[in-house]
This record gives C-alpha cells, sequence and structure tokens, in this order.
C-alpha cells in the first residue's frame, strides 16, 4: 500500500507565487496540494478538509495573517502552519504567530531543494525554519528579563531542565529528548514547562531560538552519536509545535 502523501493547502496573496509552491510540491511526488487561495473564507473552507500542513503569507494584505493562523488553530489544532515572510523585518509578527503555535517560518526567497526538504521536516513533526530569520527573533529575544537570566541560568533552572534546554536548542523532538536523557515523553513535557515558565517565554520555539544563539546546544560528537547532525540555525530547531 503507497503511504499516504502529507496534504498541503497555500494561501498567499500572489497568484504565480501560490502555483510555484503548488507546482515545486507536486512534483517532488511526496506532497498533495489539496487548496490554494488567497481568499480568507476560502482557506477557512478548505481548512475542514484537514490538511497537514498550511503555508500562510505572514505579509498579506488580502487577509489577516494572525487572526486567521489562530482561527485555522482552532478548527484544527492537528494542522501544523508554516508562515511565509517577505523579509526579516516582521520579527515582532512572527513572534506573535509562533505564540499561536506556528510551525515554522520561511523566506519567499528560499531555494526549491530548501524548501522540499523544510516541508519534510514540518509532515514529520518539526519546525521549518530560516537562518536569517532565526538571528532576527534572535535579536528580537535579546532584550528585557532576559539579559538577567542569562548571567544565572544554571541556578534558575534545575540541571534536568537545562538537558532539556540544550537539547531544545540542538532541535531534538521531546521523543529524542525523552531517549538520550533515559527518561518519558511525559517527563520531557513537565520539564520543557517548568524551563518555560522560568525563563519566562511562551513557548518551546522562543526558548531553543534563545538558547541556540547563546551556544546552549549538545556537541556535535554526541548529536552524531545519536545519529543526528548538528542542525545550526539555518537548517531544524525542530523542537517545534508538534510536542507542545
Amino acid at each position: 500500500m503507497d503511504k499516504r502523501k502529507p496534504s498541503i493547502v497555500l494561501i498567499d496573496d500572489y497568484p504565480l507565487f501560490r502555483k510555484a509552491m503548488a507546482d515545486v510540491l507536486t512534483s517532488s511526488g511526496e506532497f498533495q496540494v489539496i487548496g490554494q487561495t488567497a481568499d480568507e473564507k476560502i482557506a477557512l473552507s478548505l481548512i475542514g478538509l484537514k490538511p497537514d500542513i498550511v503555508l500562510i503569507d505572514l505579509d498579506a494584505t488580502h487577509f489577516h495573517a494572525l487572526n486567521l493562523l489562530r482561527e485555522i488553530k482552532y478548527r484544527h489544532p492537528n494542522c501544523r502552519a508554516v508562515m511565509i515572510m517577505n523579509s526579516t523585518q516582521n520579527s515582532t509578527t512572527l513572534m506573535q504567530a509562533i505564540r499561536l503555535d506556528a510551525s515554522g517560518y520561511l523566506l519567499r526567497s528560499i531555494p526549491i531543494d530548501e524548501f522540499v526538504e523544510q516541508m519534510h521536516v514540518v509532515s514529520s513533526g518539526g519546525m521549518a525554519t530560516s537562518e536569517k530569520i532565526t538571528s532576527a527573533l534572535a535579536e528580537h529575544l535579546r532584550t528585557g528579563s532576559l539579559q538577567q537570566t542569562e548571567s544565572n541560568i544554571t541556578q534558575i533552572l534545575t540541571r534536568r531542565e537545562f538537558d532539556v534546554l540544550c537539547c531544545l536548542a540542538s532541535g531534538l523532538s521531546n521523543r529524542e529528548i525523552a531517549s538520550h536523557l533515559q527518561i518519558t515523553d511525559g517527563t520531557v513535557k513537565v520539564h520543557v514547562k517548568h524551563l518555560l515558565k522560568k525563563l519566562k517565554f511562551r513557548s518551546r520555539v522562543e526558548a531553543a531560538v534563545w538558547a541556540s544563539e547563546r551556544g546552549y546546544k549538545l556537541s556535535a560528537e554526541k548529536l552524531e552519536k545519536m545519529g543526528l547532525g548538528e542542525p545550526g540555525t539555518d537548517q531544524r530547531l525542530r523542537a517545534g509545535a508538534a510536542d507542545e
């Protein structure tokens, strides 16, 4: 029996770009594009088809991207939403999207091969990321109380919470963290919840970006032993929305 292809809905202002994304995904032979539109009402009707992934134009003018994302997550919580951006200038709005449970963010200028690869990451439960946007988010997170946190993080977090934070920064999913630390998935979720509260983050993505920028990551040797290449900010940060 053939493996079911992840279904995708494209919601973007630009018809040509929507078609380009659809053609790339379809020609890969690994995804099924079930709808595309720039109209909010049509988009919500397409969500009734329960797609696995929805790509949303964060800079859209024909619809309000954050309101649409909020409604999509309300109607279909398991749908994974990836925000498409024109530039890195919209990091504040993107942060709001992440707090609404977006599963990634990609620049419109992303190379085709990388776009397909990132869609594979998302379909497997990970987080789609673009290096330039991740850097912009990290800059956004460098202000405020986090500066105070940075100097005494090992005093704020327990040893195990810090271990989990390093795993998040290295792009590990809950299942991979549980395997690495030899604890249960449920225990991982509890540690994540506690470290987010202590560090005053609203999502694991924020924590992962912040910690990654500060080098709180597993060593390349450890990742290699686990069968994982070091992700870096230009690849995964896969500790994404599905595990929250």
